[in-house]
């Protein structure tokens, strides 16, 4: 007998059978209720039924996406401001992360109860981007599109961070979108999406990561320090792959997460090609208001406003993971490897010249390059980890 509590996606073989049967009751769907029932009725169906049966806090994740909801509704009505906003739909994120640091004493533990909510952190970038564009487009949203929007299952605890205007137009057409292309699609997903998370990266954890000990030597630091970077690439694109798997069986593209990473050549690039959809939220939803704002204000040159931006973002960005020290020590260290590639690019156009290659091939400056930014990102997910300190 299953035991129905605390299964997360992509966690456990009870997942996967309701993984199957999501995808069954879709394809019954369409066969047989297509013309009579709305698709986003059968993905709100897929959704309550694994907050039911397998979430750890249902009521608390109804509560949160109910609070996040009205708060939208109302801001907008209030004409909120941008960074009235952001803290308002962020004031539960930012309690439970005051929380793991035990900020308030004796009361973590009553609070803990209340804001320690799995998927919080996605939920809250869901919740931002809707005001944004909800305001920008001065329309209102309803709560069933809402609320399948921000805990859709696939995508709930790692992402890929969806846009709310595509994913709701793929559940508009939910119908057509299931065909025999899309589960050729999505069984290849999977297919590369359980290699990565449950073979490559377990292999890593397994045979290395969990052997290592901290005899203070640099080789101790230099092997956690890699191996720990392939077994996250691994680990967390292979979940993306899972969860773009189930979304594309069931009609819904979800956004490329991961591509080639550690071919980018400057630290632009790499958010480009990992975790991209984060790497799209914050651009658009953090460095450009931030900028916008300075520039409207006039202050400062333009390249130091783009720098402040990048830096503001990237520490944003390490907040975000968590308040402890390496959390955002690695966050600001992404924002600096931005700032010099920002400076050092505006240096090169102001000069007409590469100012640090010079005249080196092409070739070799490309090599070089995925050289050091391999190491870099390295270094700052090994201060992720919380290895180091």
């Amino acid at each position: 007998m299953f035991e129905f509590s605390n299964i997360l996606p992509f966690s456990s073989l009870q997942f996967y059978y309701f993984f199957a049967a999501s995808v069954l009751v879709a394809l019954l769907a369409k066969w047989l209720f297509s013309s009579k029932i709305k698709y986003k009725y059968i993905v709100l169906l897929i959704n309550a039924l694994y907050l039911i049966l397998f979430f750890p806090k249902p009521l608390q994740l109804l509560l949160l996406v109910l609070f996040s909801y009205f708060s939208i509704r109302i801001l907008a009505k209030k004409g909120a401001n941008y960074l009235t906003a952001v803290l308002v739909l962020s004031f539960p994120l930012i309690m439970m992360k005051l929380i793991g640091i035990h900020a308030f004493g004796n009361a973590n533990e009553k609070l803990a109860n209340i804001f320690q909510i799995v998927g919080i952190s996605y939920i809250t970038f869901r919740s931002i981007q809707v005001f944004i564009d909800e305001v920008s487009a001065t329309k209102k949203i309803n709560f069933l599109d809402f609320f399948n929007f921000t805990i859709f299952i696939p995508s709930l605890l790692i992402g890929p961070i969806d846009r709310f205007k595509r994913f709701t137009n793929d559940i508009e057409t939910g119908y057509e979108n299931i065909t025999t292309n899309s589960y050729v699609e999505g069984y290849q997903l999977l297919l590369k999406g359980l290699v990565y998370k449950y073979i490559l990266a377990e292999c890593i954890n397994r045979l290395v990561l969990n052997h290592l000990t901290n005899d203070g030597a640099i080789t101790y630091h230099l092997i956690y320090m890699y191996s720990y970077l392939i077994f996250l690439f691994f680990d967390f694109a292979g979940y993306s792959l899972l969860a773009m798997s189930f979304a594309k069986f069931i009609g819904v593209s979800l956004p490329y997460n991961f591509n080639k990473p550690f071919l980018a050549v400057n630290p632009k690039e790499f958010w480009q090609r990992w975790h991209k959809s984060l790497g799209d939220w914050l651009n658009d939803y953090f460095f450009k208001p931030i900028f916008k704002e300075l520039t409207t204000k006039q202050k400062f040159k333009p390249i130091t406003r783009q720098n402040i931006a990048l830096l503001s973002t990237f520490t944003l960005m390490g907040f975000w993971n968590g308040f402890e020290p390496h959390y955002i020590v690695s966050g600001i260290l992404f924002g600096v490897y931005s700032m010099v590639h920002n400076y050092y690019v505006y240096l090169c156009k102001k000069n007409k010249k590469d100012v640090f290659f010079r005249t080196m091939h092409p070739k070799l400056v490309s090599f070089i390059s995925i050289i050091f930014m391999f190491n870099a990102v390295a270094f700052s997910i090994y201060i992720f980890s919380g290895k180091l300190f």
